[in-house]
């Protein structure tokens, strides 16, 4: 039985689940509820009340309002981190400190480089297993797209163009580690510029949105799109042109149809290929992909190895980013080392 706990209990941490249009886990302390071999011993926010209330609510033993007693004073295999970006990096070397083993942390790792850099030296320093929930690498459906790109079922990838919605650390950070996961590629360089008309004000910081190309080392381009006018306002599609054909993810996630060249329809002439649709494939039932988040990080603390979203893939969402910040400061490209 692994012993949890879960610091900051907001929408992620609890409250998500009781959105009806939810049809799955979204939540943390839901998730490890199911899961047999996971017992949350230990709850924490600055809110007394919210504290108090889930605890009676879920039957946790201990609940907290300080972060570093609830470390301090007791013994955790796993940590959720579900507060505001900018208090990371001290939870985690809080955590380091007090002998977690693993952390699960909501995304993005940090708002800063530097210290997501740093959060990943001490986690590989001190053995600590380090997820980050970016929540789609697990679900079913992009995996099979990823599958299907592993087995080359498209070719070398030239192209991602990807739509989501504002704010980048925010929202359009699950489209651009879709890039990422499906590409297998880190970045080399980028270039952008920040949505100036509309900013998100996440947790007392300015999360804006923008639009930006990326150059992966696997030499493919990627186009990303994160802007709108309203947190409410939702997308989620991405079109992945290779050699040999196409995947396009739309419908905001939930389906995905697959190309490839073919010479049975062809209007452009004798002996041209043309795309051909094979396959549509919608996502009927959801997978509870928070569990199989969850269940990963459990697989790598007996068996070894790094979640599938882990503290690099993290890193390198936020390089782009921050790349697309920079590179509207000084409006030219900005390479990465």
């Amino acid at each position: 039985m692994y012993k949890v706990g879960v610091i900051g209990l907001g929408q992620i941490a609890y409250h998500i689940d009781n959105d009806p249009n939810r049809k799955i886990i979204w939540s943390h302390i839901k998730a490890y509820e199911i899961i047999s071999k996971t017992s949350i011993i230990g709850i924490c926010d600055i809110n007394h009340v919210l504290v108090e209330k889930i605890k009676t609510e879920c039957k946790i033993p201990k609940g907290y309002t300080n972060y570093e007693n609830m470390l301090s004073e007791n013994s955790f295999d796993i940590i959720s981190i579900c507060t505001p970006i900018q208090t990371h990096y001290d939870i985690i070397k809080n955590c380091i400190q007090n002998g977690v083993k693993a952390i699960f942390c909501e995304k993005t790792l940090s708002y800063s480089l530097e210290e997501a850099e740093e959060i990943i030296k001490l986690c590989q320093e001190s053995n600590v297993i380090l997820g980050v929930n970016y929540i789609l690498r697990w679900d079913n459906l992009n995996i099979e797209i990823k599958n299907l790109i592993d087995n080359n079922a498209i070719g070398k990838i030239y192209t991602m163009v990807g739509y989501g919605a504002t704010a980048l650390h925010t929202s359009t950070s699950h489209l651009i580690d879709l890039m990422l996961y499906f590409s297998n590629g880190n970045p080399l360089w980028v270039t952008g510029e920040i949505q100036k008309d509309f900013i998100r004000i996440a947790h007392g910081v300015e999360d804006c949105g923008g639009v930006g190309i990326i150059k992966f080392d696997t030499g493919a381009i990627g186009f990303i799109k994160g802007v709108s006018s309203s947190p409410q306002k939702y997308m989620l599609e991405l079109d992945i042109l290779g050699e040999n054909g196409r995947i396009k993810l739309y419908n905001n996630g939930l389906t995905y149809d697959l190309y490839q060249y073919s010479t049975e329809i062809n209007t452009a002439g004798a002996n041209y290929e043309s795309l051909k649709l094979i396959k549509t494939q919608q996502k009927n039932n959801e997978n509870e992909r928070m569990i199989e988040a969850i269940l990963d990080i459990i697989n790598c603390l007996e068996n070894g190895g790094e979640p599938l979203a882990n503290g690099t893939s993290s890193y390198n969402s936020i390089k782009i980013i921050e790349g697309i910040k920079s590179s509207d400061k000084v409006k030219n490209l900005i390479k990465f080392v």
